[in-house]
């Protein structure tokens, strides 16, 4: 059974404003950093390399990098699949690819069933989403990742979780199921589901790896 001891996972989201990365041995998080809202996605790089060299930790010594991969920023998501790629290939360490709308539900405490909503950057007002309910600690997917407006993503029974400022006119009738959970760091998030991954050989192949919504999200022109 593989447990969180003897575990280097390199954690990776750049799928919205602010960026995150975090580095995990022998399930103790070493590095867990939010970059400034100031700093954009290219500047990731850098503070991993900052960071790793003061603590002396080596990139030859990651055997996971754990990235979330969208739906999310646009250039956002390319800065951090790039630089995935580019340490597992440098590493030889496995890519775990993990939905940036299971983090965010993963996030939440509450007791009601969850949905997670990121916009989706159209034209049209759209966003990403996805339902969700907790049972004994476990996030369980009630639904397939979809796009719509926001009239027809909410429920009754649901609570809706984000994970940046967004234009909450557009939910009014509903802003009272609204959870911010911008505050709330998604490395801890981000561990637990990438575990799971680990513990059930999840992985995926960087070679031909895209930012999720590249194919299964396709906005509407």
């Amino acid at each position: 059974m593989i447990t969180r001891k003897d575990q280097n996972i390199l954690l990776l989201d750049t799928s919205s404003k602010t960026i995150e990365f975090s580095y995990q041995k022998d399930g103790l998080f070493l590095i867990s950093e939010r970059l400034p809202q100031s700093e954009n996605a290219d500047m990731l790089i850098f503070h991993i390399a900052k960071l790793f060299n003061e603590k002396s930790i080596d990139l030859k010594d990651i055997r996971y990098v754990s990235l979330s991969n969208g739906p999310g920023s646009f250039t956002g998501l390319r800065i951090g699949s790039a630089i995935a790629k580019g340490i597992c290939f440098c590493s030889e360490s496995k890519l775990i690819e993990i939905s940036s709308l299971d983090i965010l539900a993963n996030k939440y405490n509450g007791a009601k069933k969850v949905i997670s909503v990121i916009f989706s950057n159209t034209k049209t007002s759209e966003f990403y989403f996805c339902e969700y309910e907790k049972k004994d600690g476990k996030l369980i997917r009630l639904s397939d990742y979809k796009k719509d407006k926001p009239e027809f993503i909410f429920k009754d029974g649901y609570d809706i979780v984000i994970n940046e400022e967004i234009n909450t006119k557009l939910f009014r009738e509903f802003e009272n199921n609204i959870r911010d959970l911008s505050g709330i760091s998604n490395s801890e998030s981000q561990s637990d589901l990438t575990m799971y991954a680990i513990e059930n050989g999840i992985f995926s192949d960087y070679n031909i790896s895209e930012p999720f919504y590249m194919n299964d999200f396709i906005p509407n022109i």
